[in-house]
């Protein structure tokens, strides 16, 4: 550093000395060079306009004759080469074009015609040109006949060339005079202060490179003087102040990034940020556990995590942050390093320098692989069975209407098939519901091995299924279809261990014959099926008209049974059971009477298979019960014989009520003699829970009342049951005795029975007597008891005690 003499002003030996000079005219790139640089160019600048308005007339007299050149060719040429090119003479042609060549700048001429150049003349070789394409037309016959195109391409390299060259003596030649003139501005900026400011660069450079510094700046100056404190003195001490204001500002910064670096390091989210080349710069831990690169891998390439198919996607994103764009949390399919799918939320934005201009891009990811899967299972099962994984209806219904469409536009068929699988209760009750789900799933599996791909099959719960069928021609195309089903499901199924064995009912619908809209069809398609399972399941029926009949009639009925008990409209009617031995009459059974307010009498035929299935049997079945007692013990008082009460118990009742309890209730509350009373079970009560039942009638045997089985020899006759339940008494079911007398195989069944219920000590009761012969008969074969139409049709309560007034024994027998 040049030091100040003891004035503070520099010698001129030291002006001249050759490293000053260097210093200021060639090394120095400061101010003062910048100032010398600015006159020059101011000077040169006014110079510049002046000249470049002389140079701008030139230039536009030049264009102007170049424009009246090309102007004179469409006034004085252009009519002559219309008519050569309309009777096509080459020669001429050419001649014209080459004529044109001669006129001033002009360097090609061509003619085109059906998009093809036919004649030429020159070569467009000029970097600046002025083109200007002329139609050529021919007047024929009145008409305008375009024939072809005339380019004509003329020069003007040659003009910016001239006045280029001018401006440019003239810029040389200004820079010349005012480089003179300040050079010495320069020497003496670079004395008084341009040593200065390098001192002061130099301390910054250094500062710079360590900001800890404890020394301040000095200047290389003497203390005092005339003008001290100037602005050098200034600069020095405000950067004296920015010095510890940076120092101050450094250590905060420091512990600012020290909390940001720990925050990204820590952060559960991964934090990256790249390039504006998208080149990755940073990858906190994070990213590494969530996607498998580490910082070393990652850092300097591209990333990595972007499946093949999702790199347009990518090229997007990145597209929008090129445009300044930040984006909020979108939900993106990425891939580990491991293979694996991964599901992120991405929030990014570019980095700003102050200016505002991206210098770097940065990138939150958040891990909702979790969230997504979950979303993925609720949208799943909103639309697919949980246990089998099949459609569900709705989805099953959204398949529908599309299939629908299509039919209706090819004129095609669709099948509805309800498919419910016979006694899947037992097999839960028996095995378990794990092996009762176990199960569904394999029943799931068969049903879609026999189905087309095109096929829709769905579980609406339980044990029922729908199968949609499209593209079919006509409906007996479904016959094979459903005969192929009913041979697969009846083959052994393996669950948990066990083979099972079942069959299914089914109902078919058919689109548009049976109806257009899903839920039309799917109920008559559940009518179809339920026909099928009173036809003795292990079938199917398609749906008719009749079936739709029936079911608003069992609705009918099912609703007014629902406020019939309420109503009173239930009857009780009684028909007497004659001792075959005596001619006496030894009891009744109680049969149920539904009088309708609308319908009349209803026959218990119509309405108990509806009171059975609806559990309403149960209520029903106690107010019988209590009412058949009560009229037992009515008669009584009123000095009539005691007779023995039949009542006739369900199925559903041991299922879904509590026997015992009914029958202590009407036996309490009536006062009836519980000897009086015999319960009449169907065989289907005695197997089905066998432990069960046989439990409850020994109980009920412990009351006192009498048990006997209706209906003998129509279900499942079983020695083993008689064996072990404690029965009273057989009753023959009227299909043996109907035809007693003409029917020789029902003459040996019915012996058959009454032998067999003599040798385990049961009596037997014939219904349905109708005739003296079959009368005599059953005596014939030792029948104990009998009831029919030959000695009483069911009566009222008030008919039967009227009866009995009038019976007598005598003429009972009389009778007989």
């Amino acid at each position: 550093m040049q030091r100040p003499t003891a004035g503070g002003l520099m010698t001129l030996a030291d002006v001249l000395k050759l490293n000053f000079f260097n210093k200021a005219l060639i090394r120095n790139n400061g101010i003062a060079r910048r100032i010398m640089l600015a006159v020059i160019l101011f000077s040169s600048a006014v110079t510049a306009v002046i000249t470049a308005v002389e140079l701008y007339l030139d230039y536009r007299g030049d264009i102007r004759g170049i424009h009246e050149r090309v102007e004179s060719i469409r006034k004085v040429y252009l009519p002559t080469l219309v008519e050569s090119v309309w009777v096509l003479e080459p020669i001429q042609i050419q001649n014209h074009l080459n004529g044109l060549m001669n006129l001033g700048d002009i360097e090609y001429v061509g003619i085109v015609s059906d998009g093809k150049t036919q004649w030429s003349a020159g070569t467009q070789f000029s970097r600046r040109q002025i083109e200007t394409v002329f139609p050529l037309n021919h007047l024929n016959a009145g008409e305008s006949v375009a024939i072809g195109e005339l380019h004509v391409v003329a020069s003007v390299d040659n003009v910016v060339s001239r006045l280029w060259s001018k401006f440019i003596v003239m810029l040389v030649s200004n820079a010349i005079k005012t480089f003179l003139v300040t050079a010495f501005v320069l020497l003496i900026f670079q004395a008084l202060v341009g040593q200065h400011l390098e001192h002061i660069a130099g301390y910054l450079l250094q500062f710079s490179k360590n900001a800890s510094s404890e020394q301040p700046l000095q200047l290389n100056r003497r203390e005092g003087g005339r003008w001290r404190p100037d602005a050098l003195d200034h600069v020095a001490n405000a950067v004296n102040r920015m010095r510890e204001e940076i120092m101050r500002s450094g250590a905060e910064l420091k512990a600012s990034n020290e909390r940001l670096e720990s925050m990204v390091k820590n952060s559960p989210l991964a934090i990256y940020t790249s390039d504006l080349d998208n080149l990755v710069s940073s990858w906190n831990p994070a990213a590494q556990r969530m996607f498998g690169w580490s910082a070393e891998e990652a850092i300097g390439q591209k990333v990595l995590f972007i499946p093949n198919d999702k790199a347009q996607e990518y090229e997007h994103i990145a597209s929008r942050l090129r445009n300044g764009e930040s984006l909020n949390q979108i939900e993106l399919v990425r891939q580990r390093r491991d293979g694996s799918v991964i599901h992120i939320s991405l929030s990014t934005a570019p980095l700003l320098t102050t200016d505002g201009q991206a210098h770097a891009y940065l990138f939150l990811v958040a891990d909702i692989t979790e969230r997504k899967l979950a979303e993925q299972q609720i949208q799943f099962l909103a639309f697919h069975d949980a246990l089998t994984g099949l459609p569900n209806r709705l989805l099953l219904q959204d398949r529908f209407e599309q299939a629908k469409a299509h039919a209706s536009r090819a004129n095609a068929r669709l099948m509805l098939l309800f498919l419910d699988l016979d006694n899947f209760k037992s097999i839960n009750d028996t095995l378990g519901h794990d092996s009762g789900d176990a199960f569904l799933k394999q029943i799931a599996l068969r049903l879609c091995a026999c189905m087309r791909e095109t096929d829709t099959i769905s579980r609406l719960g339980g044990d029922e299924f729908l199968i949609l069928l499209p593209d079919l021609v006509q409906a007996e195309d479904a016959t094979p279809v459903l005969e192929k089903l009913m041979e697969q499901m009846q083959k052994p199924f393996y669950a948990d261990g066990h083979e099972i064995s079942t069959s299914v009912s089914m109902g078919v619908t058919i689109f548009p014959q049976d109806g257009t809209s899903f839920e039309s069809l799917l109920k008559k398609a559940d009518m179809a099926m339920y026909k099928a399972k009173g036809d003795g399941r292990n079938t199917y029926r398609f749906f008719d008209d009749a079936m739709d009949v029936e079911a608003v009639e069992h609705q009918f009925i099912r609703n007014g049974l629902r406020r019939a008990l309420e109503r009173h409209e239930f009857v009780l009617h009684y028909q007497p059971q004659i001792d075959l031995a005596s001619g006496a009459i030894i009891g009744v059974e109680a049969l149920i009477r539904w009088n309708h307010p609308e319908l009349g009498m209803v026959s218990p035929a119509r309405f108990i298979p509806v009171s059975e299935e609806s559990g309403l049997i149960v209520p029903i079945g106690d107010w019988v019960l209590h009412e058949a007692c009560r009229q037992a013990v009515a008669w009584q008082r009123a000095g009539l014989p005691e007779l023995c009460m039949a009542v006739n118990l369900s199925a559903v009742q041991f299922k879904r009520g509590s026997v015992e309890q009914s029958v202590m209730h009407a036996l309490e509350e009536t006062r009836l003699n519980p000897a009086l009373l015999e319960l009449e079970l169907t065989e289907s009560i005695l197997i089905q829970n066998v432990e069960g039942v046989l439990d409850s009638l020994k109980r009920l045997k412990l009351l006192g009342v009498k048990l006997s089985i209706d209906d003998f020899g129509t279900g499942y006759s079983s020695l083993s049951y008689l064996k072990r339940f404690d029965i009273d008494k057989l009753k023959i079911d009227q299909s043996f005795v109907r035809d007693l007398g003409s029917d020789p195989d029902d003459a040996a069944i019915v012996r058959a029975i009454i032998q067999m219920a003599r040798s385990l000590n049961l009596r037997t009761i014939a219904e349905g007597v109708e005739t003296a012969d079959v009368l005599h008969q059953l005596r014939g074969f030792g029948c104990d008891e009998a009831q029919g139409y030959y000695f009483a049709r069911p009566m009222s309560a008030d008919g039967l005690a009227s009866y009995l007034r009038q019976a007598k024994t005598s003429e009972v027998r009389s009778t007989t």
